[in-house]
């Protein structure tokens, strides 16, 4: 390699140097062998730039750089898009993951609310069972003594009005119990009952198809509203004869009570 004189400060310099090593002033060279792109020195009948690899054009001896630069921001643009739309994705990814998350949450929610709802409608249909069998054994019991004071002629202050409203003994029984059933206040007692039953039916339909955590639960309060059945029945409308009703009550006077707290259990903490 051939060496020359800076003509700046005369120091000795490749002839192939762009810019002088001694006083760094740039050395001005054929524009036609010089990369326009990065200033490197282009080898006789060069296609690429050996210093930045840009395309050269041959019939000028000139690297194509509008063309390599055009490329270049081509490319850059592209890589920017690529960018925005993989961002774009990552955002839309992380929003449904979050909206999904979100509705998993309140459905999870929505569902703890619902079994909670169903146990205290349950537990409120157990208690309002309890509570109409208790008036249904105050009024079975009344008429069960009615009717057996009629039959054996029993004096006693409670029944006397129903049984010898004349100050004697009426002849038939269905004649006493039927003053019963004309009293004002045994008529309201009936009336509850019947309301108490119609409160009872609304929740038993409520509480159709009930979540898996109650349906043992569920079944238990089955028996207990069959036997609260028969108790309000024999209250509502007595029949038979007095030892059958008599055993009938009884009967469904202690399976209520049972059922009762056989659907207690699932209630206690």
């Amino acid at each position: 390699m051939a060496m020359v004189s800076c003509s700046n400060c005369g120091g000795q310099i490749s002839e192939k140097a762009t810019q002088c090593v001694h006083c760094g002033v740039m050395i001005k060279r054929d524009n036609n062998k010089i990369c326009k792109e990065c200033g490197f020195e282009l080898e006789e009948n060069a296609t690429v730039c050996s210093g930045c690899g840009c395309p050269v054009d041959t019939e000028n001896n000139d690297c194509s750089n509008s063309n390599f630069s055009e490329n270049a921001e081509l490319k850059k643009a592209k890589g920017k898009k690529k960018v925005k739309i993989i961002i774009a994705l990552i955002a839309v990814i992380l929003i449904v993951g979050s909206v999904t998350a979100v509705g998993i949450v309140q459905y999870q929610i929505k569902i703890e609310d619902n079994v909670k709802k169903y146990g205290d409608n349950l537990e409120l249909a157990a208690d309002a069972m309890l509570l109409g069998a208790s008036e249904s054994e105050t009024c079975a019991n009344l008429i069960k003594k009615v009717w057996y004071n009629t039959i054996f002629k029993e004096s006693d202050y409670e029944t006397d009005k129903y049984t010898k409203p004349d100050g004697y003994f009426v002849s038939d029984f269905n004649e006493s119990l039927g003053n019963l059933y004309w009293d004002s206040d045994f008529v309201n007692k009936i009336s509850d009952i019947k309301e108490n039953k119609e409160t009872v039916n609304s929740f038993m339909k409520k509480l159709k198809n009930p979540p898996e955590e109650y349906e043992e639960a569920y079944d238990a309060l089955k028996e207990l509203y069959d036997s609260y059945l028969s108790l309000t029945n024999l209250a509502t409308d007595p029949s038979g004869s007095l030892q059958t009703y008599s055993s009938d009550f009884a009967e469904a006077d202690k399976e209520t009570l049972n059922c009762y707290n056989a659907v207690k259990i699932y209630f206690e903490d």
